[in-house]
């Protein structure tokens, strides 16, 4: 579990024990997150949900935010290590789609874990995974590391435009497209597939892209 504080036990406070470890902690606040947002998070309402005085949680975290950096760890645990067998983009395609997923079924767990500051190095077995599917495409070491970040970047920024931008209407509703007038031709042409677009079809369309151009740079398919 990373950052696990070991320090001794706050006097007057329940002590480390069986009962409350690190990844308890953990686990806690990661089902909280999960059900409630990072917003309401705080250490009183953790201490709570696991029947323990706030102050006890410093007996294994230094504070909040080393608590919620161990909820992406967690979070990021979820995800599978791409194969080692099978053709480079659907390995890559595979963990990407698992990403997406992971946002559709776990949102806020999802923010949090993509919006920390430094990677956990739960994140390494599937950064691991990516770099030897890139390999295999030819890539360099330089190279790999590029496209890696080209479809972190890409996963990332799109589930987070599909959380945020689209949410679920209320039944019966439809969203509003925008009139446009003779002033932006191909914006009005376009209107559908920007504003109301098909989200399934616009993931794997662009995550085609990033791959076909990959593939083309060492004249891979």
């Amino acid at each position: 579990m990373q950052h696990a504080r070991k320090t001794a036990n706050r006097p007057g406070r329940p002590p480390a024990g069986k009962s409350l470890t690190p990844q308890a902690v953990a686990e806690a606040a990661a089902r909280f997150i999960d059900a409630e947002g990072i917003k309401d998070f705080s250490m009183r309402r953790l201490g709570q949900s696991l029947g323990v005085e706030a102050m006890a949680l410093y007996n294994h975290f230094q504070d909040k935010e080393a608590i919620i950096d161990a909820v992406a760890g967690l979070t990021l645990a979820r995800i599978p290590v791409p194969p080692l067998k099978g053709t480079w983009r659907n390995r890559i395609k595979g963990v990407c789609r698992a990403v997406r997923e992971l946002a559709h079924q776990h949102p806020n767990l999802f923010r949090v874990a993509f919006s920390r500051a430094v990677l956990p190095t739960a994140a390494l077995p599937v950064v691991e995974g990516m770099l030897a599917a890139f390999a295999d495409a030819g890539l360099s070491t330089e190279e790999q590391a590029s496209a890696y970040h080209a479809c972190h970047l890409y996963v990332r920024g799109f589930c987070l435009w599909e959380l945020e931008t689209f949410r679920p209407l209320p039944e019966g509703q439809s969203r509003q497209l925008p009139s446009l007038n003779g002033d932006y031709p191909r914006a009005a042409a376009a209107k559908q597939w920007i504003f109301a677009p098909d989200l399934d079809r616009e993931f794997e369309a662009g995550l085609d892209m990033i791959l076909r151009g990959l593939a083309a740079r060492n004249g891979r398919s």
